[in-house]
């Protein structure tokens, strides 16, 4: 972990079809803007993914990306920050975030304090996917194989570091990262990393006739899942990116050289807390009342 200094300049993102979530961002620019920092408006859609070089091009030089909307949201704005090396400010407007650091109602003052320099970044490793000879991809919170056609498994072979493991047939196998592990994985049975891991976490979905055991791989692991031949399956980076992998194909997994720095304000063990009442293991009024926080 390391101190977040103050940014010059911002660029402050939003989903557009979240409601006040542009007028929220346009607030945030104009105290920005007060305190003498730079700042820009963008909106962050789908379609910004495949076709974001203007978005890239706004967010260039930037010191600081803020993102307004829910985790969807973050996991978009991340795909950009984290090429440029630009760290991430999330601000939740959706039902639930891990990913997001600020809420609207306590985002004037919290972002008072980033801009005061008093904030930290908090590392956040990712996983880098190829496909045959195709460019990597990279992903912050999960990659997916599942299935092409609704009511048909599909049927991978799971391979670590060039060893066989095992022979999944499932509806899915999930492939996640500390960020991730809050996710799709932890629905599907998968354990909970701390942010800080570099571990990655394979979990098969639905399996049949064979466990579900959820595995805990290191962070330098190599993983090569093959599609069986005579199943069709398709590939999700992050929810962002979808492509056929047809029979025979071949996904490498391994840890990415990217990653994405979010800006917090709260102690790293704040972490546990906010898992706790996001999971409804405690109330927020159980966790104000205890001694000490």
């Amino acid at each position: 972990m390391s101190a977040f200094a103050a940014p010059r300049s911002i660029l402050v993102a939003f989903h557009p079809s979240l409601a006040r979530a542009g007028e929220l961002a346009e607030s945030l620019a104009a105290q920005a803007r007060a305190g003498g920092v730079s700042a820009e408006v963008a909106p962050l859609t789908d379609s910004s993914v495949q076709n974001g070089d203007a978005f890239m091009e706004r967010l260039r030089g930037a010191g600081l990306l803020i993102c307004v909307g829910g985790d969807g949201t973050m996991l978009h704005a991340s795909a950009y920050a984290c090429r440029e090396g630009i760290p991430v400010f999330g601000v939740r407007m959706g039902r639930l975030g891990f990913l997001t650091e600020s809420v609207e109602a306590n985002v004037a003052a919290d972002l008072a304090r980033v801009l005061a320099g008093e904030a930290r970044l908090e590392p956040r490793t990712m996983v880098q996917v190829h496909v045959g000879e195709s460019e990597p991809l990279h992903a912050l919170n999960d990659v997916v194989i599942g299935r092409a056609t609704l009511g048909r498994t599909i049927s991978v072979e799971a391979r670590i570091d060039g060893v066989l493991l095992a022979e999944y047939r499932a509806d899915a196998i999930v492939i996640a990262t500390a960020t991730g592990s809050t996710g799709y994985a932890l629905s599907v049975g998968g354990p909970i990393l701390h942010p800080s891991s570099t571990e990655m976490i394979l979990v098969p979905v639905a399996p049949h006739l064979t466990r579900a055991n959820a595995l805990v791989l290191p962070g330098e692991a190599r993983l090569r899942l093959s599609v069986e031949r005579g199943y069709e399956a398709v590939l999700g980076v992050d929810g962002l990116h979808h492509r056929p992998v047809g029979s025979g194909s071949v996904v490498e997994i391994t840890r990415s050289p990217r990653t994405v720095d979010f800006v917090r304000l709260g102690p790293e063990t704040e972490f546990y807390q906010n898992l706790a009442v996001r999971l409804g293991w405690l109330r927020l009024d159980h966790v104000l009342d205890t001694p000490g926080q």
